[in-house]
């Protein structure tokens, strides 16, 4: 048997399934994100981590883009 649907129709179809299947990518993230997070609030309890043994495993601090000014005076003309 063969589909007598148009083109069209089977894009359309694809485009359902796709959303459809992202949609439950985005849920399962979610659900393994808060699941996680217990693994780590657990293993943080457990071992007694303190903020200054994890800060390592995280990246530096984001800093703004605005550059710093000097705190040198200025010269009088």
């Amino acid at each position: 048997m063969s589909d007598n649907k148009s083109a069209s129709q089977q894009l359309a179809e694809a485009i359902a399934a796709m959303e459809k299947s992202a949609a439950l990518v985005e849920e399962l993230k979610e659900q393994t994100r808060a699941e996680d997070l217990e693994t780590v609030k657990r293993l943080i309890k457990t071992h007694g981590f303190t903020q200054t043994q994890l800060r390592s495993c995280f990246g530096k601090g984001t800093r703004s883009s605005t550059p710093r000014k000097s705190t040198r005076g200025r010269k009088s003309k």
